[in-house]
C-alpha cells in the first residue's frame, strides 16, 4: 500500500486501527481519530497528514468541528461532501453525548447545573443567543425557550416576551442564560441593566428570575452566586 494512496498508514509504519486495538483508542492523537473515522486521504497525501491539515484549519483543536463552517471545510484539499457530513456528524454526536449525559429534568437550584445544561449549545456559538429556562416550583426546566439570536456583537431581549413565555407556560420562577462569543462572560453594562429590569418585573408579577448566568470559554458569570441577585 503506497502513501499517496487512499491509506491510514502513518509514518511510523503504525495503522491508527492497530494502534487503537493495541492500547485502546485513548491513546490516538486528534489527528488520528479523525483518521479512523475519514478512512482514506487523497492522491499524494495519505489520512494522516489530511486530518493534520483539517486539525489546523479547525484552530488546532477538535473543539472547531462545533464552530467551522461547512463551506471552509469543504475548500479543504480531499474534504467533498461525504467527508464534510462526517466531520459535522462527529460534532454534532459529541454535543449530543454531552447533553445526554445530563438528566432529562435537572434540578436548576444552582448555577452549575444550569452550565452543565447550556454549556455545549452555547459556549462554541458565533453569535450571541439569550435562553429562557421556565422552571417548576422544585426549579426544575418545563421549557427552553431561544429568546433571541444577534449579532456577534449585540442582541436584543424584550422583557415582555420573558414574562409572556412564562405567564404561558405557568412557571414559577425563571434563569436567564445567554453567552457572549469572545469567550469572556464578565457582564456588560446591558446585562447588568436587563438583570435588574428582569430582577424587578419578577417580583412584581410573584414570578421571581433565579438567575442570569452568561456562558463563555471556558467558564461562565452567575449574577446569583456574585451578588448580582
Amino acid at each position: 500500500m503506497k502513501t499517496n494512496e487512499t491509506t491510514l498508514k502513518q509514518v511510523s509504519g503504525m495503522l491508527p486501527d492497530d494502534k487503537a486495538r493495541l492500547y485502546g483508542t485513548e491513546a490516538l492523537s486528534d489527528a488520528e481519530l479523525l483518521a479512523v473515522l475519514l478512512r482514506s486521504g487523497t492522491q499524494g497525501r495519505n489520512v494522516i497528514a489530511m486530518c493534520e491539515e483539517i486539525l489546523h484549519t479547525l484552530g488546532g483543536s477538535l473543539a472547531g468541528l462545533f464552530t467551522t463552517p461547512s463551506e471552509q471545510l469543504l475548500r479543504l484539499s480531499g474534504v467533498g461532501k461525504v467527508k464534510q457530513l462526517q466531520l459535522a456528524a462527529v460534532g454534532e454526536l459529541s454535543r449530543r453525548i454531552w447533553k445526554s449525559r445530563i438528566a432529562v429534568n435537572p434540578s436548576f437550584s444552582n448555577s452549575a447545573a444550569v452550565y452543565e445544561a447550556f454549556r455545549e449549545d452555547l459556549r462554541f456559538a458565533e453569535t450571541e443567543e439569550v435562553h429562557l429556562a421556565l422552571l417548576d416550583v422544585r426549579c426544575r426546566m418545563i421549557r427552553r425557550v431561544m429568546l433571541s439570536k444577534g449579532t456577534i456583537r449585540s442582541s436584543l431581549v424584550s422583557p415582555r416576551e420573558v414574562f409572556a413565555q412564562a405567564v404561558r407556560h405557568k412557571a414559577a420562577s425563571f434563569v436567564l442564560v445567554h453567552n457572549h462569543p469572545s469567550g469572556d462572560p464578565t457582564p456588560s453594562r446591558d446585562d447588568i441593566n436587563l438583570t435588574k429590569v428582569l430582577q424587578g418585573l419578577g417580583e412584581t408579577m410573584q414570578i421571581p428570575m433565579l438567575d442570569h448566568i452568561i456562558i463563555g470559554d471556558p467558564g461562565y458569570y452567575s449574577f446569583k452566586d456574585n451578588g448580582g441577585l
